[in-house]
């Protein structure tokens, strides 16, 4: 295998198919144009939605927070996002990063605000265990197209 395709398969799902949340495919990923869904090789049969490229992956994280996790708490979203798979320290490691507690209820309007970008931002390296390879403008992109008028 070249030294690229090496180091391609090395990185982390979420990095290799552009899905900062490491979201799983179906109608909601394919709205936001996911091309496919992976199953990993993790023991547990998880999936992961592929996007074409960073920014609609990310626009996915927040549009499906948007519809699936508003109106309870960063506890409660998480627990759900995760299914319960080390819930705490990741909620955790997201209070830590976006200033925010387990109490913070997560809203439209917190997901269209700086600290909703960077709950985004700390999901993602969170998913890929290290900084999530996307520029700060990337990310603003990927917000604006989900909150057109924030």
């Amino acid at each position: 295998m070249p030294n690229a395709a090496l180091k391609a398969a090395r990185e982390p799902a979420s990095i290799r198919y552009k899905n900062p949340g490491a979201m799983w495919g179906g109608k909601h990923a394919n709205t936001w144009g996911a091309v496919s869904d992976v199953v990993l090789k993790d023991g547990q049969a998880n999936h992961i939605a592929v996007f074409p490229d960073f920014v609609h992956g990310a626009a996915a994280q927040f549009a499906l927070w948007k519809v699936s996790y508003c109106n309870m708490s960063l506890a409660a979203a998480i627990r759900k996002w995760s299914g319960h798979n080390s819930s705490a320290a990741y909620m955790a490691f997201l209070g830590r990063h976006v200033g925010i507690t387990a109490q913070t209820w997560i809203t439209p309007a917190l997901l269209a605000s700086p600290k909703g970008l960077a709950l985004m931002q700390a999901q993602a390296q969170w998913e890929a265990g290290k900084p999530y390879p996307m520029t700060d403008a990337e990310w603003r992109q990927a917000q604006a197209l989900v909150f057109p008028d924030a």
